[in-house]
């Protein structure tokens, strides 16, 4: 009987996936004029989204440069750290740094400024101990600070580069280095005698440290050297940043550390400091260590970076939900400091998204542009999830 069961319960399965199968082949056969057709649409859509986004990777990677590097065989680049939060607009001036590159000889000399010197800001009504340079950029506006920076230095600059905390953020985490302890050891200056300039040598000592490590025989890719400059804000255009990539690697300056000279002006007595990025923990904490008896309890320092990064997180969905314009957002890129990579893509693609559309009705342009560099971003550091979420918001843009 049991056996009569299982025969009668095989024959009524195979029986129903029989009729299953002659339904669903009738209706593939009834459909197949419009299933072909929807197949043939999908590689259109790819098609119009391929071209664009090989549109931009062309127009930024291949651009050539007219600098006339053999006319002129200095240039000074002012690079400058900007301090902007979200609480207000002042841009103050923290890490100072003139970068003169002879191109004759391929080599560097890098001299700091720390962001305490003294300056005159107008209209002269500041509080004494306000007259110093980084607050010449918050307060006189960035020109004029520049001008007194150039000015304590002895040169003018070509080029000024400015990056701000986010994008520093982005730039650690795009060269796989530690972003917190990174970050904690450039701003840091409470635990040194001559606390201002010892952290501006220390800024100085990392970004050669940097180009010691990066400019060797293979370099960076070039399109990760234009997501690297995709971070910065500066005149000098991409195909000159590459140039004078390539040419330090064709001189081998990686054999040659000394010839990227460090100097500070005004002159202090400051030590050789290295962060050890295969191991910065150490460090950072011997550092907040000698500071941690002197700090006030309403001290930031003194919350938990999973306190600050809750209250980073639930800033960011409010002005997402706020409805307001998102142009200051998108320039502070505020979501580069979250720490958690879920959270912090989430939040990117959120604020790339809503500030397309909110471009695409006056720019359409623009707004493409927008999500072409979003995409090209993801895909130079092998972000396929979040390339393909760029790839449906471009499809939907180019509808």
């Amino acid at each position: 009987m049991a056996a009569f069961f299982r025969r009668e319960i095989f024959r009524i399965v195979a029986l129903v996936i029989g009729v299953v199968l002659t339904i669903v082949g009738a209706w593939l056969l009834l459909h197949r004029p419009s299933f072909v057709e929807s197949a043939a649409v999908q590689p259109r859509v790819d098609s119009a989204v391929d071209k664009v986004i090989t549109a931009r990777r062309d127009a930024v990677l291949n651009a050539s440069s007219d600098v006339p590097f053999g006319a002129d065989n200095e240039m000074n680049i002012l690079i400058l750290g900007i301090d902007s939060r979200k609480e207000g607009s002042e841009q103050h001036c923290d890490a100072i740094h003139m970068l003169t590159v002879d191109t004759d000889n391929w080599t560097a000399t890098m001299t700091s400024v720390p962001r305490g010197t003294y300056t005159y800001i107008p209209p002269g009504n500041y509080e004494e101990t306000e007259y110093y340079v980084a607050n010449a950029c918050a307060f006189a506006g960035l020109e004029y600070g520049v001008d007194q920076i150039e000015r304590i230095v002895g040169v003018k600059s070509d080029y000024v580069v400015t990056v701000g905390f986010s994008q520093t953020y982005g730039i650690l985490r795009a060269l796989n280095l530690p972003t917190v302890e990174s970050l904690q050891w450039l701003r840091h200056r409470r635990s040194y005698q001559i606390g201002d300039p010892q952290r501006s040598q220390n800024q100085a000592v990392f970004m050669k440290d940097l180009a010691v490590k990066f400019l060797d025989e293979d370099g960076l890719s070039t399109p990760m050297l234009y997501l690297l400059y995709s971070f910065v804000d500066t005149e000098m255009d991409f195909a000159t940043v590459k140039a004078l990539h390539d040419g330090f690697i064709a001189s081998k300056i990686v054999d040659r550390p000394d010839d990227i000279a460090l100097t500070m002006k005004p002159e202090y007595d400051t030590e050789l400091m290295h962060l050890d990025l295969e191991n910065p923990d150490a460090q950072i904490a011997a550092l907040l260590d000698r500071i941690r008896p002197v700090t006030s309890k309403d001290d930031l320092s003194d919350r938990t970076i999973e306190e600050v990064q809750k209250e980073l997180v639930a800033y960011l969905d409010d002005v997402l939900a706020s409805g307001d314009s998102l142009a200051r957002e998108m320039d502070d890129q505020l979501w580069r400091q979250v720490v958690q990579e879920g959270e912090r893509e989430r939040l990117h693609f959120a604020f790339v998204e809503a500030y397309a559309y909110e471009l695409l009705a006056d720019d359409h342009d623009a707004a493409v542009q927008l999500v072409a560099d979003y995409i090209l971003e993801k895909q130079t550091l092998g972000s396929l999830v979040w390339e393909s979420e760029g790839r449906d918001l471009l499809d939907s843009l180019l509808q």
